[in-house]
């Protein structure tokens, strides 16, 4: 199976060179290009089915990201690849249902390699270090000190990458029940999701 992505960026040499390394990928193909979100728009619009993922940029000309973001969310994967970190986006990456927001400074390699994890495992959300550092060093308050032993046990599951059902085997308990212990830290660290927590807990050194 081929996974079908679509890049919206104004720079063409950013187009094209993620394209390449993008097509140089066995599942992935690269099926539609636009120069900015109107351009996206129409050729969306055009197409029979929204492609699997859209990789796109905040800042261009005509209509930015930030506005195209909200035709989008609702309908097919997002990931954001920008120069820029825009704060309010970073901070609502979950609840507008972004599933990645990764820096252009990265690898191209790496970044195809997160378009690729984000693809197979619906649970999984690329975020850029400096992305979440930022997102972190806006929000001062954390309840760190109020994890238990078990919270943070199971935090460092998860910064070694152990899947849910992997999490439940080594600790005796059900998938359902790591899920659960999942949303308290959420709630107690004041994030929204698995790379978040991971930010804060190595922040405070606890992993």
């Amino acid at each position: 199976m081929k996974y079908s992505i679509m890049l919206v960026d104004d720079h063409p040499i950013v187009r094209e060179g993620l394209r390449m390394v993008i097509e140089n990928t066995d599942n992935l193909e690269v099926t539609a290009m636009a120069a900015d979100g109107q351009d996206a728009l129409e050729k969306l619009h055009a197409m029979e089915k929204f492609p699997d993922l859209i990789v796109l940029d905040l800042l261009m000309p005509n209509m930015d990201g930030n506005t195209l973001l909200d035709e989008l969310v609702d309908k097919t994967n997002v990931v954001i690849l920008s120069t820029e970190i825009d704060l309010k986006i970073a901070q609502e990456v979950v609840r507008k249902g972004i599933r990645g927001y990764l820096l252009k400074d990265e690898m191209p390699l790496k970044i195809v390699e997160k378009i690729q994890k984000i693809l197979e495992d619906p649970n999984y959300i690329a975020i850029s270090s400096e992305v979440l550092t930022t997102v972190m060093d806006s929000n001062d308050e954390s309840g760190v000190h109020k994890l238990t032993p078990q919270q943070i046990t199971l935090l460092k599951f998860i910064a070694e990458g152990d899947t849910n059902a992997e999490i439940a085997k080594k600790m005796f308990v059900t998938t359902r029940t790591v899920k659960n212990y999942l949303t308290t830290i959420y709630d107690l660290l004041h994030v929204h999701n698995r790379a978040q927590a991971i930010a804060v807990a190595a922040k405070h050194n606890l992993i």
